[in-house]
């Protein structure tokens, strides 16, 4: 998973991507890039890391002016310095979130029952990354498909532990 990230660096900074023969290398070159492009204002985002992930984020740390590495997660790792808990979003933040991966026209005369939309909305807990997937799946779905996830989501199968909050 490192060499993939630094993979995407350095094809993102439009240098071409060397072989890496370890991960250490791959930390090692990221370092060296880093350093060339240093004096550019660089933001790192690490969205959705996982539980137990602290070391993969401390070997991306470099001491380099202007660059910061922000970290999204459902848990707070207390190792690193600045920690803001986020509370799940508000109902109607949440709806509004899933129209836009839905891709649902607010004024859509072909729009699924807004009753479906507001089940599966509740059913994700406020949480923007549950509704982004489950929206997402559900975009130019026949509303069979929709019924039958509304149903799952009502008797828990979907989310929990479940194939959104876990690792494939």
């Amino acid at each position: 998973m490192l060499k993939t990230i630094v993979e995407s660096l350095f094809e993102h900074c439009g240098y071409p991507v060397p072989e890496f023969q370890t991960n250490e290398d791959a930390v090692h070159r990221l370092e060296l890039l880093l350093k060339k492009v240093e004096g550019t204002p660089l933001l790192l985002v690490l969205d959705d890391v996982w539980p137990n992930s602290e070391t993969l984020v401390e070997k991306l740390q470099f001491q380099i002016s202007d660059f910061k590495i922000l970290v999204t997660s459902r848990v707070a790792f207390p190792r690193f310095s600045t920690t803001c808990i986020l509370k799940p979003l508000v109902h109607e933040d949440a709806v509004i979130l899933f129209h836009h991966f839905a891709q649902m026209e607010k004024n859509s005369s072909d729009i699924i029952d807004k009753d479906l939309v507001e089940k599966v909305v509740r059913s994700c807990k406020g949480l923007p990354l549950a509704i982004k997937v489950i929206a997402t799946s559900l975009r130019n779905q026949p509303y069979d498909l929709w019924r039958k996830i509304v149903k799952e989501l009502s008797q828990g199968m979907l989310l929990g532990p479940s194939p959104i909050s876990r690792r494939p």
